[in-house]
């Protein structure tokens, strides 16, 4: 079995068996749905998407139920009127369980699983807020339409009418309500896993970043009123990035203060040696955007701890060194899934220019 079809397969493993802790064991529905065989199964029910995808908005801001998976993915900067800045992410991913709806009617029955994550971060000091939900597309607890996905009230979607996004979640005592607006007319395109097989790509999806928010943030009891920039990732298809065995996923995404924009996804070894698989995107204002070598992105320190956090991205070819590391040290989230995933800043030079800017990392397979 090929890398990228073990990836599909061990992503649904893994979720469906952290969602099964949730879940009642004794409901014979849900442990047969849920058993490796029948897992493998509907993994191997599914076909790659087509090698080149054909690109349909606002249709594919929407869910692609015939596709094995999906996420939605957003990550942001928020300043309220007092000048208080705070990082957040909300992600939601789906996963098939059948390629085909229930026969039944019964609202219990599920066809697809699903998992969440929301983290609250502010940029210098007090608590992160970090919670993560599994559900299922029963009752309509959870779902994805032709506008995008929930999960209870958490929830990314496609407005129509302004050709924006909504962004809504609640956790405890904070609550974020986004509107998210694109300042480019189209996203950029995605296809596959970067340095990986690119003939039978396995997925498709489009990376959109320097979205303009507004909205409000309730958190400790005050509500403000928020502005800031953010980035939406939407990927589907049979692959899904996920790190297994040996390899670590570590996936960044930067927006500089000159409005330049980068993207990395990379699958690394988790010990010492061997070539990193995968590339970074970079893209500047009114440009097209251009690959920089996956190899480029590379870890600033030995781990430290769990997990590297302090990156460098160096490419000469295209003029751009950059140092990253997070504003304040601390733990991940406790997660079932465990990664660590939280807000970046970047410092050094573009063109030559001294350039500075945020950013989100998340590491997963450490």
């Amino acid at each position: 079995m090929r890398i990228l079809t073990a990836i599909g397969i061990v992503a649904v493993l893994l979720l469906a068996g952290l969602y099964y802790w949730d879940t009642d064991p004794e409901d014979p529905t849900i442990e047969e749905a849920l058993s490796p065989a029948s897992l493998l199964a509907a993994a191997e029910a599914f076909a790659d998407p087509p090698t080149e995808w054909d690109y349909r908005f606002p249709a594919d801001h929407g869910s692609h139920p015939e596709q094995f998976g999906e996420y939605w993915w957003v990550t942001g900067r928020l300043q309220d009127e007092a000048g208080r800045m705070r990082g957040f992410q909300l992600a939601i991913y789906r996963l098939a369980l059948s390629r085909e709806a229930p026969d039944t009617a019964s609202g219990w029955d599920m066809r697809d699983l699903y998992r969440g994550q929301l983290l609250l971060e502010p940029s210098e000091s007090g608590p992160v807020s970090a919670e993560e939900r599994f559900g299922r597309d029963a009752i309509d607890l959870s779902g994805s339409d032709e506008h995008g996905a929930w999960i209870e009230d958490w929830s990314i979607a496609h407005d129509p009418d302004c050709g924006c996004f909504r962004m809504r979640a609640t956790a405890s005592d904070d609550r974020l309500d986004l509107t998210l607006h694109p300042s480019t007319p189209t996203p950029v395109h995605l296809r596959g896993i970067p340095g990986l097989d690119q003939l039978e790509p396995g997925s498709h999806g489009y990376w959109w970043p320097g979205l303009q928010v507004t909205g409000e943030l309730a958190q400790g009891g005050e509500t403000a009123s928020v502005t800031g920039d953010a980035v939406l990732e939407h990927v589907w298809g049979r692959r899904l990035p996920v790190a297994q065995g040996q390899l670590t996923l570590n996936r960044l995404w930067l927006s500089l203060d000159d409005g330049t924009a980068v993207r990395c996804m990379q699958l690394r070894r988790r010990g010492p040696g061997g070539v990193p698989l995968g590339d970074c995107l970079m893209q500047a204002p009114d440009a097209e955007p251009v690959r920089i070598e996956g190899a480029a992105l590379s870890p600033a320190q030995t781990r430290d701890r769990d997990y590297r956090l302090h990156w460098r991205l160096e490419a000469e070819e295209h003029r751009i060194a950059l140092d990253i590391r997070p504003p304040r040290e601390r733990a991940a989230p406790s997660f079932r899934l465990p990664l660590w995933s939280g807000l970046m800043q970047a410092e050094g030079s573009l063109a030559e220019e001294p350039v500075r800017g945020w950013g989100w990392l998340e590491l997963s397979g450490y």
